[in-house]
């Protein structure tokens, strides 16, 4: 897969909420906030399914009911169309625990 030019980049995360590239532009990351540990620990075993079925994994920190989601394509240094699927699949992760938190209030 072909690393994206920044121009690319800049063009794809300009459609995404909360997705911020790092200083070098090499990668792109969102931070999601949980109501507890536990649901903060649903989300990331949900990214893991979708990162094993596509052999694409991101780099995940979590502290308490923050994750910080970090995605680039390692042997590219940069970011492929790999990585914007990898964070629609994500996206539809923390919107369908968003939602299933509001239907259980």
């Amino acid at each position: 897969m072909k690393k994206l030019s920044q121009s690319q980049v800049e063009a794809r995360i300009e459609h995404l909420d909360g997705w911020e590239t790092d200083e070098s532009g090499g990668l792109i990351q969102k931070e999601y906030r949980f109501e507890d540990f536990k649901a903060a620990m649903k989300f990331i075993n949900a990214i893991a399914e979708h990162a094993e079925k596509m052999q694409h994994h991101p780099d995940i920190c979590i502290s308490y009911n923050s994750v910080v989601c970090m995605v680039t394509t390692h042997e590219k240094e940069g970011l492929t169309e790999a990585d914007f699927k990898l964070v629609k699949a994500i996206e539809k992760e923390a919107d369908d625990q968003s939602k299933e938190a509001q239907e259980l209030n």
